[in-house]
């Protein structure tokens, strides 16, 4: 954060502040045919995917994205259930997620404000303006902002701080995510169904060999990734395949006392099954048939890849809710007795007597909200 922070400050300043940034959006918006607002507003312009750049509905934005895709990640993915997992009570653990969405907030104003700066600054006029360099099929290198406005704004030694910060924030994430696989592997799926009862130095061995895979595998879907105009399309891709249906399987079986064993494993095939078949049935405009979709037949060409990632995660939730419910129905469900501390109707609500009003969970939650609700209107 205190390496990009400069960053957009020093952006905004030779643009002439958000006026100025508001301005070169609107040039941009209006020379591809939308409105002046469309490149900096949030809601104004989400009434039909042909009025925004992103080419997506509100539906499509608040179902897929801001449901779907964003609770299955705070709420499923085990990078970030490992913290909370570190906590050292359950108030805290709770408080977890509540806090992170503080510095959450402020994320935008460092990761999509140099995205708009950039936009921005292709069609600035001035002399210290600076153009985004060009991919090989003649599509701006989105992925390059960064870098690039590091380079041009940053002086010498502000510069070692921005790219430490950028190396920092990569190395975190890239870390957390191999110890996420090789302990998911490892443990919950190795030891408990492929070698049971193995010593310790055996399974070390294995989550070693683990990471190895790991670290290939993320090598090799750099090279995919390069298929993408932003690393951001394929990892939202990702997301709607795999993080979407088992959403869908957490939320029932967590507020649903009904939900079976059955009904959760054949709800997250038909789910994935129903995000590779939107995605073989579908193409974002401008794309070739391949690895961004319409590999089976082209029935739907959306305006953009992250419009076809929202509704193809909307796709994979459904299918994995809808079929979870139908195949519960008609299997046995588990005795209640079985289901205490796992199904919230029967597990006992932590309390938070004996802590200072503003570390409480419910209070915590209902300030994060009230900010969430003021910052959309703000930048309606």
């Amino acid at each position: 954060m205190f390496g990009f922070a400069p960053l957009v400050f020093l952006g905004l300043k030779d643009l002439g502040g958000w006026s100025g940034l508001s301005a070169g959006l609107a040039h941009v918006a209006t020379s591809q045919g939308f409105a002046a607002q469309a490149w900096s507003s949030t809601w104004q312009d989400m009434g039909h995917p042909s009025s925004n750049p992103m080419g997506v509905e509100w539906f499509g934005v608040a179902m897929g994205l801001g449901f779907v895709l964003s609770f299955g990640y705070w709420c499923t993915d085990f990078l970030v259930v490992q913290r909370a997992m570190a906590a050292d009570s359950m108030s805290a653990a709770r408080r977890t997620p509540l806090i992170a969405a503080l510095p959450k907030m402020l994320f935008p104003f460092l990761v999509i404000l140099p995205g708009m700066i950039a936009i921005a600054s292709t069609q600035h006029t001035g002399e210290s303006g600076f153009v985004l360099p060009h991919k090989a099929d003649g599509t701006l290198n989105y992925d390059l902002s960064i870098p690039m406005m590091l380079g041009h704004y940053f002086p010498n030694g502000m510069l070692g701080l921005g790219l430490t910060a950028l190396m920092a924030s990569f190395m975190s994430g890239m870390a957390g995510n191999v110890t996420a696989f090789n302990t998911v592997w490892t443990y919950d799926i190795y030891q408990a169904y492929i070698r049971r009862g193995a010593g310790d130095h055996h399974y070390l061995m294995m989550g070693r060999v683990a990471t190895v895979f790991g670290v290939g595998l993320s090598v090799a879907a750099a090279y995919v990734a390069s298929r993408f105009n932003n690393v951001m399309d394929m990892l939202q891709l990702l997301f709607a395949c795999v993080n979407a249906p088992l959403f869908a399987t957490f939320l029932l079986g967590m507020f649903w006392k009904r939900t079976t064993g059955h009904g959760a494993f054949l709800g997250l095939i038909s789910g994935t099954a129903a995000a590779a078949l939107h995605h073989g049935l579908t193409l974002p405009k401008g794309s070739a048939p391949g690895i961004k979709g319409g590999w089976l037949a082209l029935l739907h060409l959306y305006p953009s890849e992250m419009a076809q990632n929202f509704w193809t995660a909307i796709s994979a939730f459904t299918a994995c809710f809808v079929v979870t419910i139908a195949v519960s129905v008609v299997t046995k469900a588990r005795a209640e007795k079985e289901l205490v501390g796992l199904v919230y109707s029967l597990t006992e609500r932590p309390r938070s007597e004996g802590e200072a009003w503003y570390m409480r969970p419910p209070v915590l939650g209902v300030c994060i909200l009230a900010a969430v609700l003021a910052l959309n209107v703000l930048f309606w």
